[in-house]
């Protein structure tokens, strides 16, 4: 399901907020207190990655192009994958909790982490989920998100993570 125009002025709020966070950085401002950080990393799980290594003429621009698709402009995909990520991201980390230090569980548990996850991030979450974010590769959970958005959108995960996060570590 594509992003609503209220989930995409939310993505656009959260680009202005990131921004002001550089430009503040910029002038040798004082670091925001931890609570700033931590308000924006449960909303938007993975935006702390996007603030410490997208330029700012990126972070602006993604401002933009959001506030004018939420006014019934162009709606690229990038946005729908942005938006899932964040849920995603929202509900493996909810799973992963929940589960505590318990990575084998039977199948009536994981339909009720998966009920929980979903209701708590907005994105539809089912068992088979709940298992790859339970037993990760390499003990990882973002190849299970960036796996799931790519089935979700039918662009490759590798496309698609490149596109979010292009100046990270292992995107190139």
């Amino acid at each position: 399901m594509p992003p609503s125009p209220a989930a995409l002025l939310r993505l656009a709020e959260k680009y202005q907020t990131l921004g002001a966070l550089r430009r503040a950085r910029a002038l040798g401002d004082a670091v925001p207190e931890r609570a700033v950080f931590k308000a924006l990393a449960d909303e938007f799980p993975g935006c702390l990655n996007e603030l410490d290594t997208l330029p700012l003429e990126e972070i602006d621009a993604r401002r933009d192009a959001l506030a004018a698709a939420a006014a019934g402009g162009a709606r690229l995909d990038w946005m729908a994958w942005l938006d899932g990520y964040h849920a995603l991201l929202r509900a493996a980390l909810r799973i992963r909790i929940r589960a505590a230090q318990r990575r084998a569980i039977d199948e009536a548990r994981a339909l009720a982490l998966a009920q929980d996850a979903s209701k708590h991030s907005g994105a539809a979450i089912d068992r088979a989920f709940v298992h790859a974010v339970l037993r990760p590769p390499g003990g990882r959970i973002l190849p299970v998100v960036f796996e799931r958005l790519a089935l979700l959108h039918g662009a490759p995960a590798a496309t698609i993570k490149r596109t979010l996060f292009p100046h990270s570590r292992g995107a190139r």
